[in-house]
This record gives C-alpha cells, structure tokens and sequence, in this order.
C-alpha cells in the first residue's frame, strides 16, 4: 500500500516523476541494507571472498564487476563492494536514488548473482510488490478525494455552526420557542 504523504508526495516535491518515484517504490528495502549482513551474504554465497592477508578480493561479484563496462553500473558496484568491505555501515537501499541506483545494478546481474541479489534483499527486510505509474497517480488521487471530502465535511461542519449561531440559538433566546416555532422562524428568514 502507498502512502502519499510518506511514500510519494516528498519525492514529487522535489522534482522527481512518476515513473522514477514508481521505481523507487518497487525497488525500496523495508530498511536500509546493514553493511555486516551484506558482507555475510557476500562471503557465504562466495561472491565476494577477501583475503585478509594479502587484501584482495575475489568472487562471482568481483568477475562480474571485472567485465562491466565503464559507467554508473560499475561505478556502483564498485562504490557498494567497498562500502560494504569498508567502513560503511549501512547501504540506503530503502530511500531515493539509492533504491534505483541498487535496482539498476542487481538488474544486469547473472542468473547465479539474482540469487545472492535477493538474498541481500531479504537482509535489507524485503521489498513490496511491484508498484506502476497507475499506482502513484491512484495514490495520488486517492489523497485528493480525502482532502476534499474532509473539506467538504468542514464546510459542512461550519454551515451547522453558522446555522445555530444566526438562526437557533437566537431563536431559542427566548426560551419558550418549540421546534416547530423554530423551525418556522428559519423557513421565514429563508
């Protein structure tokens, strides 16, 4: 379920289309991947292997790296192996660009990496199902019909008040009016 206020409204504050808040939605963590659970799926699948004497590293994840070619897919991947290995301590998989940026690079990854990809996923606390354009705009537009009908309901609200305040009250002033006088008196001054 979308929250507008929380999940798309910020975003589309600051400039970001649907498509692109859409993605976000789909590609999000629960919660913001910790490096140390990371570095266990990392080491345990063998994607990622470090020798601690000499400090380098090996992998299914680095000979993947090895062959991307130069640009934002390396670049991240590259950024989230030493991140993770480093002193990160958490990865922002759950919040805007980072949840893209993540989904771009598990997305060019081989069949045997989609594993470890959503094993890193599931520690990140899973994601939600896949959310559309339709769902944003219905998210939106679920909000505004809220907005409205809590406006109206106040209009509404101050029509009774300004009602009882012009009309019934000072009718009832005298204290011996009935509601058939009073109702009578409102249908006269209409």
């Amino acid at each position: 379920m979308i929250d507008y206020l929380l999940d798309v409204k910020p975003l589309e504050d600051a400039g970001v289309d649907d498509s692109a808040i859409a993605q976000h939605l789909a590609s999000r963590t629960a919660n913001a991947l910790a490096c140390s659970d990371a570095r266990i799926v990392l080491q345990e699948s063998g994607a990622v292997v470090e020798d601690p004497v000499a400090g380098t590293r090996a992998g299914s994840l680095i000979d993947h790296y090895s062959g991307l070619p130069q640009g934002d897919a390396k670049s991240l991947l590259s950024w989230f192996i030493s991140h993770c290995f480093g002193s990160g301590e958490s990865v922002s998989t759950n919040e805007f660009p980072r949840s893209v940026q993540w989904a771009t690079v598990t997305s060019g990854m081989g069949p045997d990496l989609q594993v470890v990809a959503e094993q890193l996923i599931e520690a990140g606390g899973g994601q939600q199902a896949d959310t559309s354009v339709d769902d944003v705009i219905a998210s939106r537009e679920g909000y505004y019909i809220i907005v409205a009908d809590e406006q109206r309901m106040e209009g509404i609200d101050q029509l009774k008040a300004d009602i009882e305040n012009l009309w019934i009250n000072p009718a009832l002033s005298d204290g011996v009016s009935t509601a058939d006088e009073v109702r009578q008196l409102i249908k006269s001054w209409l």
